[in-house]
């Protein structure tokens, strides 16, 4: 895709070619959708994923690791295909979908001031609605004042911000401390709806998850209910205020 060609033999192409690529495939996705799934409300799309080092402190590099084709074409450090990422779907994204970056790891401070920054970036120029936060957290890390802190970061955008894959991995089989965790985390977003559309957990039941020796989930093999999902369903989520029509 990055190539003279589309040969893996290639040459790193242009940025100009790059950016008639870039353009094309994301045309070329809004129009499968819409064809494909006529009848589908996408809500939102994101736009651009995992773009930061592990850990922040800027953009993949070209080396890696991992390497990042994007940065071969674009150079070091240089967001421009980012932009123009956000600006053409902005211009082919169905009326009413939402444009989000979505990321891991994005309560690490580095990390949290990577995406601030481009998000921020990103608003100036009218081309973003929303910052998605991964969320695969551990008891041992971050704690729940290290994620509030991120998440209120993100929030102090103005921008909408999603939790989109959240799990909790631990150290031993249905324990309290990841009880309290995905409780706390639940809470944030209640007290947050206003600015918090979308809330997913990674996954069903442990058996099934991608870290799944870790049980990271509400519920064990057999959907067997944990801890920690009874402390979730225990938070008072205020009622909807009736509307008279």
């Amino acid at each position: 895709f990055f190539k003279e060609n589309f040969s893996s033999n290639g040459a790193y192409v242009s940025k100009e070619i790059m950016n008639q690529r870039l353009e094309s495939m994301i045309k070329n996705t809004f129009d499968a959708i819409k064809t494909q799934y006529p009848k589908l409300n996408l809500y939102a799309y994101d736009v651009c994923n995992e773009l930061f080092l592990n850990d922040g402190g800027g953009l993949r590099e070209p080396g890696g690791p991992p390497g990042s084709h994007w940065a071969a074409v674009y150079g070091a450090n240089n967001d421009e295909f980012i932009i123009n990422a956000f600006t053409y779907a902005r211009k082919y994204a169905p009326a009413g979908c939402k444009l989000y970056i979505n990321d891991y790891n994005e309560y690490i401070d580095a990390k949290t001031n990577d995406i601030y920054n481009i998000a921020m970036k990103l608003k100036e120029l009218g081309v973003i609605d929303g910052i998605g936060m991964q969320s695969h957290l551990a008891t041992s890390y971050p704690s729940a004042s290290v994620y509030k802190k991120g998440l209120e970061k993100f929030l102090s955008t103005g921008l909408e911000v999603s939790i989109t894959e959240l799990d909790i991995t631990e150290s031993s089989q249905n324990s309290q401390a990841q009880a309290d965790l995905f409780k706390a985390i639940f809470e944030m977003a209640v007290e947050n709806a206003d600015q918090i559309p979308s809330f997913t957990v990674w996954g069903t039941n442990d058996s099934i998850s991608w870290r799944g020796s870790q049980t990271p989930l509400l519920f064990s093999s057999g959907y067997n209910p944990k801890k920690a999902y009874e402390a979730v369903m225990s938070i008072d989520v205020p009622s909807a205020p009736s509307v008279t029509t």
